[in-house]
C-alpha cells in the first residue's frame, strides 16, 4: 500500500515544479488537458507485484475551481530535497510513508508555466501519474495508464488575494453571521474583514465556551469560523507562516470521510452519545448539537468530543457567559456543597467552588443539579 502512495503523492508533487514554482511552500496542482485540481481525499492505495498498475484513487480531480477553492485538500506542501521533492497533503509524509523522495521531468510549457511529468519506480518500472478520464467530467481520479497531455501537470501557488486562494465556505448561519468548522493540514490566519476563528476550550451547563484564536494559527488545528458572507471569496484565509498551537482545544478534526470504496474506507463515525457537531440550537442559537441523520463526520471538518449524558444541544457562548452559568449550576449560593459522581458517590464534601472547578473530567452532581466538568 505505502508503495502506491509514492506514485499518488508524485501525482501532487510533479506539479509542483512549474514556472511558478518559488521553492519551499504550499500551491495547488492542476492537469494540463483537463484542467482538473487535484485532492488528496485519504491516504490509502494498492500496486501490483510487477508495478503495472495502481490504485492511485486517494487523488480526487475536479475542475469546478468553485469547489476547489474551498477544499482543504486540494493544498500541497511542496519541500524541495536536493534535486527530488517531498511534499505534505492531509497529515500524510512522502518521505515518512515511503522512506525517500520522488522524481520530477520537465516537459515543456503551457500558458507560461512549466509542464512536468510525475513518476514513480517501483522494483525498476517507472510509471507516469496522470488524470484517469478525458470526458467532460467535474470528477475524475489519478491513474499511472494516462497517455499523452494528461500526463502532464501545472502548480499554482497559494494567492491570498490573487486567483488562486483559499476561502471558507460557510454551512450555517445564525443571528446573521456565517459559521463553519475546518481541520486543514496548513498553518493560516484570518484576511477578510469580518472573520474570526474560534476553538471550544470547555463544555459544561449545556455550553461550548468558544476562545477566539488570532495570529497565524498551526497546521492540524481544528476551528470554528465566523465569516460575514456565504461566498468564499469573500472568506479568504492567508495560508502559512509560522502557526501558534491553540493552548486547551478540545475539538478533534476529521481529514478524510471515505465511505464507498471499500479499498479506500477511511472515516470517522459519528456516535451521537461521545461527539457533537456545530449547528443550530432548538432556539436559534449556535452551538455543537446532535443531529438525527448523520453517520460519517465530514471531511476537513471538526467535532466536539464530549462525555456520555452531556446535553444533545450545547450552545456556544463566550467566557463571561459561560462563567456566570456554570457558576449559576455548581453554586446558587456561597453555602459549600457535596458534590456526588453519577453513582451517587460522594467525591467532596463541603466543596468551593475552586475546588469543584479543579475536579477531573466526568460528570457530577452538586446542590441537586447535573453539570460536567472537561
Amino acid at each position: 500500500m505505502k508503495k502506491t502512495i509514492i506514485l499518488t503523492i508524485a501525482a501532487l508533487t510533479a506539479v509542483s515544479v512549474q514556472a511558478d514554482f518559488t521553492g519551499e511552500g504550499y500551491y495547488r496542482v492542476q492537469n494540463k488537458r483537463t484542467e482538473r485540481w487535484a485532492s488528496m481525499v485519504d491516504d490509502k492505495g494498492s500496486i501490483d507485484a510487477v508495478g503495472t498498475t495502481a490504485d492511485l484513487q486517494a487523488i480526487k480531480l475536479q475542475k469546478d475551481f468553485n469547489a476547489v477553492c474551498s477544499d482543504p485538500a486540494s493544498i500541497i506542501y511542496i519541500e524541495p530535497h536536493g534535486n527530488q521533492y517531498s511534499i505534505s497533503a492531509q497529515g500524510t509524509n512522502i518521505y515518512e510513508i515511503i522512506g525517500h523522495y520522488l522524481n520530477l521531468r520537465e516537459t515543456g510549457t503551457h500558458n507560461g508555466h512549466k509542464l512536468y511529468y510525475a513518476s514513480g519506480t517501483y522494483e525498476g518500472v517507472e510509471k507516469y501519474i496522470g488524470d484517469g478520464e478525458l470526458l467532460p467530467y467535474d470528477l475524475s481520479y489519478a491513474v499511472t495508464s494516462a497517455k499523452g497531455e494528461l500526463r502532464k501537470w501545472m502548480i499554482h501557488p497559494m494567492e491570498t488575494e490573487g486567483d488562486n486562494f483559499f476561502g471558507v465556505l460557510p454551512t450555517l448561519e445564525s443571528n446573521g453571521k456565517h459559521y463553519a468548522t475546518m481541520h486543514g493540514d496548513f498553518p493560516f490566519a484570518t484576511f477578510s474583514e469580518g472573520m474570526k476563528a474560534y476553538t471550544v476550550t470547555a463544555v459544561g451547563a449545556g455550553m461550548a465556551l468558544m476562545q477566539e484564536v488570532s495570529g497565524v494559527v498551526a497546521k492540524s488545528t481544528p476551528v470554528v469560523f465566523e465569516c460575514s458572507s456565504d461566498k468564499p471569496s469573500d472568506n479568504r484565509l492567508e495560508i502559512g507562516g509560522e502557526g501558534k498551537k491553540a493552548v486547551g482545544n478540545k475539538l478533534k478534526g476529521a481529514y478524510f470521510s471515505s465511505t464507498e470504496n471499500k479499498a479506500h474506507l477511511n472515516f470517522i463515525r459519528f456516535d451521537a452519545e461521545t461527539m457533537r457537531v456545530l449547528g443550530i440550537c432548538s432556539d436559534g442559537s449556535l452551538g455543537f448539537i446532535t443531529p438525527d441523520d448523520l453517520e460519517y463526520i465530514p471531511a476537513n471538518t471538526a467535532f466536539l468530543p464530549v462525555e456520555p449524558g452531556t446535553p444533545k444541544e450545547l450552545k456556544c457562548v463566550s467566557e463571561a457567559e459561560y462563567e456566570a452559568a456554570v457558576d449559576g449550576v455548581i453554586n446558587d449560593s456561597e453555602a459549600l456543597l457535596d458534590v456526588y459522581n453519577v453513582s451517587g458517590i460522594v467525591v467532596l464534601k463541603k466543596a468551593t467552588k475552586d475546588q469543584i472547578r479543579n475536579l477531573p473530567s466526568g460528570i457530577y452532581i452538586a446542590g441537586g443539579k447535573k453539570f460536567i466538568i472537561h
